[in-house]
């Protein structure tokens, strides 16, 4: 009987130990600030600002360079898998049905990159086009702390990286790490700016909310105006900024919660039915930020056209229709169970025809203050890419053809398409202008004798960009070819 009750005795404590060692739940942020987090800046501003300026010298892109627009090619979206796990397999799921996502995950102690993954295959998603990121961050808040992306003048990206506007540093460092992954030039800047509350037209304008001066999100009150017009040129070469109000108790401030650029001409603007439907002033404010816009016109001097979109009415929580993502042909846009959930998808449907556009379901993380936009980002697309075909034939006597494609995120003019060969590696190298065929464009080197490796790369031009191929050649890599 002692032996049994002793017995029974291990067995509780051994349950008690396996149910207090079993995983957690990993504390989910929002994309607001937390009360602690309120309460630091509140008490600390100067350490939390020193924090943001003074971890990394600032670089600032150089020559000549621009910002893409969101609705732009893209190559990738980003995830990070911080909460709402259901939410996210589904856009992951789309996402990954044509296109290709990352997933960044860490080694933690509620789960790991490995397990992760077999979820997502649980679920159906096409693994084969997501790239799993061993990377520990704070929050699920991509879009506010991810990178920006610009071209620059020789066809290559840049990542412009903002301070995020939240004491959450980890995420705030996950730009250095995208540009260690793709191997390009991270820009740091002091500048504190949640990507939430930036919108660009891809033509040299942005778009953005006051709260960028709001100390009480996070913000920079000392920045005036034109030091942030200042500051964006130099980041974007942006030539025009629009400031709009920020919405009030959204929990953010940001443009995104009320506002989208469908295309480099038409922005859909939330609008509230009645003054009583939007909490404090929002009805009034939307109407002001709204008619702004519709006096503006985008980079190319073209007039902005502003479509309204509802907004349901404000119960504790702000609900937005325009914090949706467009992903090449793709658009992801939340939705929460009301009737106005198919309206606001038609309009959509109406000014982007031909595009996929789908509702998912957004009731669970509205309440913490964002949507999809809000914890997505895209990596931007190369904007000039050149790839090569591989040789197939080459004979002493004759010549050899260079086949090959010039794709570009933009259409584009191209003022030169040319290959270059020599006989040496050092050059000097003999211009042989290409010719557009069916499938791109073709150069025909001439012959050479039978044993000769011939270096060669390929170099396309427009009026503000120039690429070659392989990258960076002839100075950091060329390509060859041995005559038989």
């Amino acid at each position: 009987m002692r032996k049994k009750i002793l017995f029974s005795i291990c067995m509780l404590m051994a349950l008690t130990l396996l149910v207090n060692a079993a995983p957690k739940e990993k504390q989910v942020l929002p994309a607001s600030l937390t009360d602690t987090e309120k309460e630091f800046i509140q008490n600390n501003y100067d350490q939390y600002i020193n924090s943001k300026t003074t971890r990394n010298a600032e670089r600032l892109p150089q020559g000549n360079f621009w910002g893409p627009a969101e609705f732009e090619p893209a190559d990738e979206v980003i995830f990070s898998w911080n909460g709402y796990s259901t939410f996210l397999k589904q856009l992951i799921k789309f996402t990954a049905d044509g296109g290709k996502a990352w997933v960044v995950a860490d080694n933690g102690w509620y789960n790991t990159v490995d397990s992760v993954k077999r979820e997502l295959e649980d679920y159906g998603v096409n693994t084969d086009n997501v790239r799993m990121i061993e990377y520990g961050l704070n929050s699920v808040w991509m879009r506010d702390f991810g990178p920006w992306f610009i071209y620059t003048e020789d066809g290559d990206r840049e990542i412009i990286d903002f301070k995020y506007n939240r004491p959450r540093p980890l995420d705030d460092r996950f730009p250095e790490k995208v540009a260690e992954l793709l191997e390009i030039q991270n820009n740091q800047t002091n500048l504190i700016m949640p990507g939430g509350n930036f919108i660009l037209d891809g033509h040299d304008v942005a778009i953005l909310t006051d709260v960028v001066f709001n100390t009480a999100q996070g913000g920079m009150p000392n920045l005036s105006v034109d030091e942030l017009k200042d500051y964006l040129k130099k980041l974007f070469n942006v030539k025009k900024v629009i400031l709009l109000e920020q919405m009030k108790r959204d929990g953010t401030g940001h443009v995104d919660m009320f506002c989208k650029l469908l295309n480099d001409t038409t922005f859909i603007v939330g609008e509230y039915a009645t003054p009583s439907d939007g909490a404090d002033d929002n009805y009034y404010i939307l109407n002001r930020n709204a008619e702004k816009l519709a006096h503006e016109t985008n980079g190319n001097g073209e007039p902005f056209k502003v479509v309204r979109i509802p907004m349901p009415k404000y119960d504790g929580t702000s609900y937005s229709y325009t914090n949706s993502l467009i992903y090449n042909k793709k658009v992801l846009v939340p939705i929460y169970g009301f009737s106005t959930d198919e309206e606001a998808l038609n309009i959509y449907r109406q000014i982007l025809p031909g595009y996929d556009v789908r509702g998912f379901d957004a009731r669970n993380i509205i309440t913490a203050n964002g949507a999809i936009h809000c914890i997505t980002k895209m990596v931007m697309a190369d904007p000039l890419k050149i790839e090569a075909a591989p040789i197939t034939e080459t004979r002493a006597g004759q010549e050899t053809t260079i086949n090959f494609k010039v794709d570009s995120t933009r259409e584009r003019e191209y003022n030169k398409v040319a290959v270059y060969y020599s006989d040496n590696p050092e050059g000097p190298f003999a211009e042989v202008m290409a010719n557009e065929t069916e499938d791109g464009y073709a150069a025909n080197i001439p012959s050479m004798r039978a044993g000769t490796t011939v270096y060669y790369f390929i170099q396309a031009e427009s009026d503000n960009m120039y690429e070659t191929f392989p990258e960076d050649a002839p100075e950091r890599g060329i390509s060859t070819f041995v005559v038989r």
